[in-house]
């Protein structure tokens, strides 16, 4: 049998399939069936959450671990990890000198921390000034350190990107 896997991708749409089938990734959305042959794969970004394959000459294929349940959002982790492993070994990756990116964030994470640390120092400084009575000093502390996080926050965009 294929290695299959599914997903709604939001509460009011129906049910997506990714199957792999003799070197293609076919995507079938209702009646809707798409055959992406894995020959023609040129880059994979594999996380935690998501997949995002690339195709030459089509849109990119992104393959979430969340699915909806009515209107929740279930976590269909192992799922997707199953399908995921099968999928990485079946695509030539090595074959094209490509290479999949997975796990975290890399350069990102140490950025995410300084700006949760930011925000949480932003968040003492107000509560302590106000207890003391400082209310004024405490509030243009803060604002300096939101003014670092808004700064931070603007970094991201620019790291892990892969080369083109």
């Amino acid at each position: 049998m294929a290695p299959t896997y599914s997903a709604r991708l939001s509460p009011w749409q129906g049910r997506t399939t990714w199957t792999l089938e003799a070197q293609h990734l076919v995507e079938r959305r209702g009646a809707h069936e798409r055959r992406l042959a894995l020959s023609e794969l040129k880059s994979i970004r594999a996380g935690a959450m998501a997949c995002v394959l690339r195709f030459r000459g089509h849109a990119p294929v992104s393959i979430p671990a969340l699915s909806y349940g009515g209107w929740r959002p279930m976590d269909q982790g192992a799922d997707f990890a199953a399908f995921l492993t099968v999928l990485l070994a079946a695509a030539p990756i090595k074959a094209m000198g490509m290479s999949t990116h997975r796990g975290p964030r890399g350069a990102a994470d140490p950025v995410i921390w300084t700006m949760a640390l930011l925000a949480a120092g932003a968040a003492a400084m107000l509560a302590f000034s106000a207890t003391v009575g400082a209310w004024a000093l405490g509030l243009t502390l803060a604002a300096r350190l939101v003014f670092l996080l808004i700064l931070a926050g603007a970094i991201l965009p620019w790291l892990n990107r892969t080369e083109r």
